[in-house]
């Protein structure tokens, strides 16, 4: 069997991560937020997402500047 190895920099680049829309309700200039996921973790306590949140509120553009792998991230125990 061949093994594949992924080098990820960004949680954008993994595939366990989910986009979902996140826009403030009070805030027509924020309509279009987005949030990340990692779809591996559990939500914190009282989290009104699905998933562990990367980032939440913000904007398109900047997703990937905001998604940088946190601490917590389940894959960085298999290569450690």
């Amino acid at each position: 069997m061949d093994s594949v190895f992924l080098e990820i920099d960004n949680c954008i680049d993994c595939p366990n991560h989910g986009e979902v829309r996140d826009p403030d309700p009070e805030d027509s200039f924020c309509s279009d937020d987005m949030a990340v996921m990692c779809m591996l973790k559990e939500p914190e306590k009282g989290s009104r997402f699905l998933r562990r949140t990367v980032t939440s509120s913000c904007r398109p553009y900047r997703l990937k500047e905001e998604c940088k792998i946190p601490k917590w991230c389940p894959l960085r125990k298999l290569v450690h």
